[in-house]
């Protein structure tokens, strides 16, 4: 029996481009992010067409799919303007999780426009000196698409 390879901080990277240049650069400060692939579920009932005394069937398709992001961070000096104006000016910025040492043929980059749909910076005017924290929900515009390692 092999042990699995579990991946961890460092493993995957979320990156932003910030200013929509093809240029991403790593989130600094994050200490917790998820990833959330939710695909929507239609479901019908259906009877035999031939047959109507057998039972009605639940026939189950995929909808439509929301791909969401949540990151929690102590507040890096270097993205406090970026996050503010990504917030209130409604940007729509790309951002990529890049899976570092993929192998070839598996998902390298995970990538999508992002829409900044909340932000809470907490800990302002703490007293017990500790960093600020934060925490940024992220929804992607048009979904997410995987890049496989060459």
């Amino acid at each position: 029996m092999a042990a699995p390879q579990l991946l961890h901080r460092g493993d995957m990277i979320v990156m932003v481009d910030w200013d929509n240049t093809e240029t991403f650069t790593n989130f600094c400060g994050a200490t917790a992010i998820s990833l959330n692939i939710e695909n929507a579920m239609s479901e019908t009932a259906v009877g035999d067409c031939d047959d109507w005394k057998l039972p009605v069937q639940t026939v189950v398709e995929y909808g439509a799919q929301t791909s969401t992001m949540t990151i929690n961070a102590q507040l890096a000096r270097s993205n406090l303007s970026k996050l503010l104006s990504w917030a209130k000016d409604q940007l729509e910025l790309p951002v990529r999780v890049h899976i570092v040492d993929a192998a070839s043929g598996t998902v390298e980059y995970i990538d999508g426009v992002g829409l900044l749909t909340s932000q809470g910076i907490e800990g302002i005017g703490n007293t017990e000196g500790t960093a600020l924290t934060q925490t940024i929900n992220v929804r992607f515009k048009h979904g997410i698409e995987f890049t496989n390692a060459a």
